[in-house]
Formats: C-alpha cells, structure tokens, sequence
C-alpha cells in the first residue's frame, strides 16, 4: 500500500515540474498518452534495440542512453515514412559518442548526417571530477572511433551550435533535424528555432530530453525551451510523439 502514495507523489511532482516549465495543453495531453505507449516496446522495436546494441562490439561506448529511444525513433520514422527512402539530410545538434547517429545511419541508407558538436561536454558535465573529467577529455577521439566506418557520410562540424548556424549555408535544407545539444533552456530554444529554419517542409525535429531535470528553476531546464518554441511555431507544425523525447513535423505550408 505504500507505494501507492509514493507513486502518485511522482506524478504530481512530474505535472508541477511540467506547468511550471509552460507545458501546452495539448503537449501534457499527447504526454500522458504516450508515456503510456512508450512502456510497452513492441517485439520489433527490442529486437532493434538487441541488434543495435551487439552491433557496438567493436565500438567505444561509456554511455549507451540512446537505446531506449529505438522504439520511439522507428515509430516515427515509420509513421512519416522516412525508413524506406534514401539519401536523407540530418541534421544532428549534439552527438556525444556517436550512437544516434550510428544508428541514423544504418537504418536510413544513403542518407548524410552532419554532426555538430563540440565535444567538450556540457553543465551537466564539465562540473564532473576524477573518472568523469578523464572521460571527457576523451569524448572526441571515441565519436570519431565510433563513426570511423562510414566515410562522408558523416560531416563533422565541431563548435557551438550557434556558430554552426552563422557558418553554414543558408539554403541548407534538412530532412530530420535532432536537438540534444546545450541543456540550457535558451540554447533550446536558439536550437529549436534555427533547427526548424532549416528543416524541409514536412520534415521531422525531434528534442531529447523533454522530462530532465538537472537546474533548480524549470525554466532553465529543456522542457522550457522546447516548450517555448512549441508555443512560438503554433500552427506550423503536427504534434508527433511527447515523452522523454519530442517530435513534431513541419507543416507543408509552414512559413519562415
């Protein structure tokens, strides 16, 4: 009987944390209904997750995080129908040691992914001491380990987000845009807006990271920047999957 009060004592604490990051209704909707979902992985999905996972034998992996979000990804990408086609442009705003973007790689053939990070860690990360700091130090060196096999494929743009946007082509036009970079609220939300400028029409952003919660204030964590943003585009996107991580796609009509 215990763990009935504490299990709803994480939910209301969950919902307080969610409204007072500015949470739309429709976003706290399509949460509770895909959390739900996201508990219960069909056989397909474990079996990507399991293939992906043996796959890493001969790679460099001190986290492996990105396997919980296999279900989520191949239901997305199946329901917009990006698994089957080819030569696909991705964009990739934090990429760590490299293991969402291997597994981009190898379930889209052809497609391109451009990885911008600057593998120095973030807040949550350079505050770290001992084992953690030596880690880090190695970051870079195991990213490209880990992407070594796939040639140009893989374009690797190391910086700040925000410098990679001042830097890159104006046209550049992505199909799949990911925004797991700076944990920031505002860098969320810089990501988010200059992400989606340059995501094609009836392209998919995905956001990591919805629920974490690393900074005292909720409007400093990313669900407020991303809450933000979805506020801000109102109108110009479609609502795709809210749980851990976001997804949206951008309407055909969007305009700047």
């Amino acid at each position: 009987m215990s763990s009935i009060p504490q299990t709803l004592g994480r939910k209301l604490a969950a919902a307080s944390f969610l409204l007072r990051s500015g949470v739309p209704p429709r976003v706290l909707w399509r949460l509770a209904h895909d959390l739900r979902r996201a508990s219960r992985p069909s056989e397909r999905s474990r079996s990507a997750q399991q293939r992906l996972a043996e796959s890493l034998h001969d790679a460099r992996f001190t986290q492996t995080w990105f396997l919980r979000n296999v279900p989520t990804w191949l239901s997305i990408l199946e329901v917009r129908d990006l698994l089957g086609r080819t030569g696909l442009r991705i964009l990739e705003i934090g990429s760590w040691e490299g293991l969402s973007c291997r597994f981009v790689l190898e379930h889209l053939p052809g497609s391109v992914v451009t990885c911008v990070d600057t593998w120095a860690g973030a807040d949550e990360h350079v505050t770290q001491s001992g084992t953690k700091a030596a880690e880090l130090a190695e970051l870079e060196a195991r990213f490209d380990h880990n992407t070594r096999g796939y040639g140009d494929r893989v374009r690797k743009w190391k910086g700040k987000s925000q410098q990679y946007f001042a830097a890159c082509e104006p046209r550049e036009c992505f199909d799949l845009v990911y925004v797991d970079g700076s944990h920031r609220a505002d860098d969320v939300l810089l990501d988010a807006i200059h992400g989606f400028a340059a995501l094609a029409p009836g392209g998919v952003m995905i956001f990591d990271d919805y629920l974490w919660k690393y900074y005292d204030e909720p409007r400093d964590n990313p669900g407020a920047g991303i809450n933000a943003f979805l506020r801000l585009k109102r109108g110009r996107y479609d609502l795709l999957h809210a749980a851990w991580q976001v997804a949206i796609a951008k309407s055909r009509r969007a305009t700047p």
